[in-house]
């Protein structure tokens, strides 16, 4: 008797797991030549993809095929402090050099780039700040205004923090045009995980937030997808998925063939593929 009241909470906290738990089976796809050892962005052009290294790192994209080899290097006379992501509208590019480990840059910024013919012209950059953050002499990974995710939703550019303190992420919405101003966050999101990568499909509009685990020692990675309706994300009804794989994801993209790929940083396999569709995704969605 006292075995089977010992054995009822394992089996009750067993069956949460497994009631709670759903998980993205990954495919490998290509493993990127040690140039873009350390890819940190990931979004959809043409056919293929289009990724970047982060800090540490020349300032150059790098184009891929859907296969993921690189067809092409492409540099970028601008500085990458720490570029950690990329986002598209047109063909003009917006890469995130908004990396902030430390909490103490006042340099921040996202650089539009015009892509045309395989030349890249950089367009002057924009720079921000967050309206909320005062302290800049924070000891590292202890503060709230990394960012690492950035993608367009409708006609708005949102960025999205890394929050170090309480995994979380705030959204913030970047202007394009116009005189900057410190960045109030629009929405808190309890993702349970640091924020490192984003996309949005219109066509279901849908959020797709990738992330991994504060533990230094077990990266565990999972995907949100969160449903969107008048600029505002309906976090109840969002859907985390875990990752097949560990590691430190770092880039997110859906392909043309409506598979969601991502990037992983410094690893034997750096891409790869969902083996269901976001469309399958979302007919499984109790919502």
């Amino acid at each position: 008797m006292r075995f089977l009241f010992l054995l009822w909470p394992i089996l009750l906290l067993g069956g949460c797991i497994t009631a709670q738990g759903q998980s993205l089976l990954l495919d490998p796809i290509a493993t990127f030549d040690s140039p873009l050892a350390e890819t940190s962005g990931l979004v959809r052009w043409q056919q293929g993809f289009i990724s970047h290294n982060d800090s540490g790192n020349d300032a150059e994209l790098f184009m891929l095929s859907p296969e993921g080899k690189i067809t092409a290097r492409l540099p970028v006379s601008a500085g990458n402090h720490d570029w950690e992501d990329i986002s598209v509208r047109g063909n003009t590019l917006y890469v995130a050099d908004t990396g902030n480990n430390r909490g103490r840059r006042r340099d921040l910024s996202i650089l539009p780039l015009t892509l045309l013919h395989d030349q890249v012209q950089v367009q002057p950059s924009l720079p921000l700040a967050y309206a909320e953050q005062s302290q800049f002499q924070p000891a590292p990974h202890q503060h709230n205004f990394d960012a690492e995710a950035l993608t367009w939703v409708a006609d708005e550019l949102w960025l999205f923090t890394k929050r170090w303190l309480d995994q979380h992420t705030a959204i913030y919405t970047v202007p394009t045009t116009g005189n900057p101003a410190p960045l109030q966050a629009r929405q808190r999101l309890n993702t349970d995980m640091l924020v490192t990568g984003a996309d949005f499909d219109s066509q279901t509009n849908t959020l797709l937030l990738l992330g991994y685990s504060r533990n230094w020692w077990n990266r565990t990675a999972w995907i949100w997808l969160y449903p969107v309706q008048d600029g505002r994300v309906l976090e109840h009804q969002g859907r985390r998925l875990q990752l097949n794989k560990n590691g430190q994801f770092e880039g997110i993209a859906l392909g043309r063939d409506g598979f969601i790929y991502v990037t992983r940083e410094s690893h034997d396999t750096n891409l790869f593929r969902s083996r269901q569709s976001l469309t399958d995704l979302l007919a499984d969605s109790p919502f």
